[in-house]
């Protein structure tokens, strides 16, 4: 891989660790990726803006020695992402939902979460339950763990429902997170973590992760100036046990 990476960005490399390595200050991260060099450009044209907005504090893409983002190693596309190495702070992501906030008129489609929502619970009943041995005490846990997460994925989602019926007008969107795990600048402005929601999808990670408690949730909704809505849709996403379906998920599909 160090040969590689001389190849085709020009950096002498004495070791990688879990596909990372360190130079003069920054860290730099090797990723494999489906997607074509046509549309990193265009993801790289909203990193453009995101380094407008925090500078230094941005993952962005390093281009290789034939200016394209996609380098091929043994038929594996790569993708070179680095940023600087410094701390960074809850502020960041406080000012990325104010910045973003109706970015392009972004809108919440609740339509679509429920949806998602739905096909996730009907997968871990579908094709997880089904497969567990109960002859097997360590599946007989695991089917208690399964029907936990769909228990609570279902309340969240008829708050998801009931917000759907209660409230008819948009909520407005901004730049948000797929996952929160803890707070750094990889989780923060990795372009393939980024998504457009509500700013309480990422309050709800902060919540689930404990990088904050539930006194800093509470002064994070009345500066964000929540109404009750907002406050609905936070409880769903607090509800909707995510990292129990991501682990199922890794498992099963």
């Amino acid at each position: 891989m160090q040969s590689f990476i001389f190849d085709y960005y020009g950096y002498n490399v004495s070791e990688i660790v879990d596909s990372h390595f360190d130079y003069k200050g920054y860290r730099f991260t090797l990723i494999s990726t489906t997607e074509t060099d046509a549309n990193i450009a265009k993801l790289d044209e909203f990193v453009t803006n995101l380094r407008q907005n925090f500078a230094d504090d941005v993952v962005y893409f390093v281009k290789n020695r034939y200016n394209q983002y996609i380098s091929l190693n043994e038929s594996t596309s790569i993708l070179l992402l680095t940023y600087k190495l410094s701390p960074i702070h809850l502020d960041a992501l406080l000012k990325m939902h104010q910045i973003y906030y109706n970015f392009n008129q972004s809108r919440l489609n609740l339509n679509e979460i429920i949806s998602l929502w739905e096909q996730r619970i009907d997968y871990l009943e579908n094709q997880c339950l089904v497969i567990l041995n109960f002859d097997n005490p360590s599946h007989k846990d695991l089917y208690e763990y399964v029907m936990y997460a769909i228990g609570m994925a279902e309340n969240a989602l008829q708050y998801l429902t009931d917000l759907r019926i209660d409230f008819k007008d948009p909520f407005i969107a901004t730049l948000t997170h797929r996952r929160i795990k803890k707070l750094d600048k990889w989780e923060i402005f990795n372009p393939f973590n980024l998504i457009f929601d509500h700013s309480s999808r990422d309050l709800a990670e902060l919540y689930r992760n404990d990088i904050i408690d539930l006194n800093q949730l509470l002064d994070l909704t009345k500066q964000y100036q929540y109404q009750i809505k907002d406050y609905q849709y936070l409880l769903a996403r607090v509800l909707f046990p995510v990292s129990v379906f991501d682990v199922l998920e890794d498992i099963y599909l």
